[in-house]
């Protein structure tokens, strides 16, 4: 029995005011990652038909963008799992928190917020409730293990240095502190790290002589399937061809075969750093030297913190449990009309304020994707996350915190050059919003929506209505084309 899990996922990367994503130069030829990305690797492994014979995972970021801009890859991904379900009685997809967050690095109702959200999304989508649920990174704490238990997630996907005595295959029964239960798959580490760097040529015979009696279990990132290893589509298709016979997936496996026993995780470790949480910490070393990443950790841990006292001491005066606003939040983010949101769940509560507090939150939980951290340099996914922690800042509007975060990240030295106050753009929000619309005008095209903003031209005014917060403004420009904001009021 072989298990092949691919774990496709992409940061984050529409702009955090704007909502969509702007050009990123070290992707050219392709406007950005996710563009080039999709070519290299969504696109012909769903062509390939490859999605119906691995188990695999999307994360939502990425998922919504294909959903929204590669709809017949979105499609492939949604068909491969109901394909999957009626051969093996299982689909191949598990469940991925809604960003992908070092779960061992945030507190509990920031894991139950990013869990709850992760599902939702998963249901959604595929239409039925996950089994699984990939832990970003692998990184794991029993915590972690605890509140995915509580929502109902059977089981997870770990590496043999994560678990003692280097088990492998599975599935394994974890116990928590608190005595819930839950379990794991192991992957083959010889195996996957040899599927992950290997010659793509040699990829048919990997599994040669190394098919267990019970699972052999290879895990890798999707990615490696086209973009990391040029022809890895084409290798992978070769691969299931191959051992279509043996393959089946994750779900059918723990019905199939039940616990093989009882294992120990070991907290705090992953899959992708062997100095525990290191790489997302301090300069471990991994990928080279990196002097801010302990200092950004530090910055992204205030920002945190500075939010969700906020956000605790805004639900305290209004008598209100606000995590338990947010956890179904997710609906507003998937789609949901915010408005009619607030009649159901919040209609005594005022809706600006309101969905300024909720997107707070959820602007701080993208601030704290794990890709900020992972390469040695201070670069393009660092600027994501310190992008998001500022919108959650400007939501909730303390200037003297905002002056302080950017202070902080002036001292945050990167290479080759700059601090990590460069990825602050000058113009912002509605502002840009604005100065898109007026260049479009000029040009002789009329833009009434640009992202979340809604725009009506008068003249040498503008108003903007935010559909995310309900706040409104109005700009004008004067005669030397210099804009001024003004808010609207009673937004």
């Amino acid at each position: 029995m072989i298990v092949i899990h691919g774990h496709f996922y992409q940061p984050p990367r529409e702009d955090p005011w704007l909502e969509i994503i702007l050009p990123e130069p070290t992707a050219a030829p392709y406007r950005h990652w996710d563009e080039r990305i999709s070519y290299e690797c969504y696109e012909p492994n769903a062509i390939l038909g490859n999605y119906a014979w691995i188990s695999f995972d999307f994360g939502p970021t990425l998922l919504d963008w294909l959903r929204r801009r590669r709809p017949h890859v979105y499609k492939a991904i949604i068909e491969a799992d109901k394909v999957s379900a009626e051969r093996w009685g299982h689909g191949n997809a598990i469940a991925h928190p809604y960003y992908h967050v070092i779960l061992p690095l945030v507190d509990r109702r920031n894991k139950e917020a990013l869990v709850a959200w992760g599902i939702k999304y998963f249901e959604k989508h595929f239409e039925r409730e996950p089994e699984g649920m990939w832990l970003p990174e692998m990184a794991v704490d029993y915590e972690t293990l605890d509140v995915l238990a509580d929502y109902g997630v059977r089981f997870v996907v770990l590496t043999q240095r994560q678990v003692r005595g280097g088990a492998v295959g599975g599935p394994y029964k974890v116990v928590t502190k608190t005595g819930r239960e839950i379990y794991a798959f192991v992957r083959d580490e010889r195996l996957s790290d040899a599927l992950s760097f290997g010659d793509v040529a040699e990829w048919p015979k990997l599994l040669e002589g190394s098919v267990k009696e019970r699972l052999t279990l290879v895990v890798t990132d999707g990615e490696t399937f086209g973009h990391h290893k040029r022809g890895g589509d084409k290798a992978l298709a070769n691969l299931v061809a191959k051992y279509a016979g043996e393959l089946t997936n994750l779900g059918a496996a723990l019905e199939g075969l039940g616990p093989m026993g009882e294992i120990e995780i070991i907290e705090g470790t992953s899959w992708s750093c062997p100095h525990g949480l290191g790489r997302w910490t301090r300069d471990c070393g991994c990928d080279g030297p990196a002097p801010w990443r302990e200092p950004l950790r530090q910055t992204i841990d205030w920002v945190n913190d500075v939010v969700d006292a906020a956000f605790d001491e805004w639900g305290k005066k209004r008598g209100i449990d606000p995590w338990a606003l947010l956890r179904r939040y997710v609906e507003v983010v998937m789609g949901k009309n915010p408005a009619e949101f607030l009649r159901e769940l919040a209609p005594n509560l005022q809706p600006p304020e309101t969905l300024k507090m909720l997107e707070m939150e959820r602007a701080k939980l993208a601030a704290n994707s794990s890709d900020a951290w992972f390469f040695a340099r201070l670069g393009l996914e660092a600027g994501i996350s310190v992008r998001w922690a500022l919108r959650a800042l400007e939501l909730l509007g303390n200037q003297a915190i905002i002056d302080e975060y950017v202070e902080r990240l002036r001292s945050i030295k990167g290479e080759p050059a700059g601090d990590a106050s460069m990825f602050i753009p000058a113009i912002r929000g509605p502002l840009m919003a604005a100065s898109m619309a007026l260049a479009s005008h000029i040009v002789g095209y009329t833009v009434e929506e640009l992202g979340p903003y809604q725009l009506a031209l008068n003249g040498i005014k503008i108003k903007i209505v935010d559909k995310r917060t309900l706040e409104s403004w109005e700009i004008e420009f004067t005669e030397f084309g210099i804009p001024v904001l003004k808010k609207a009021e009673g937004s």
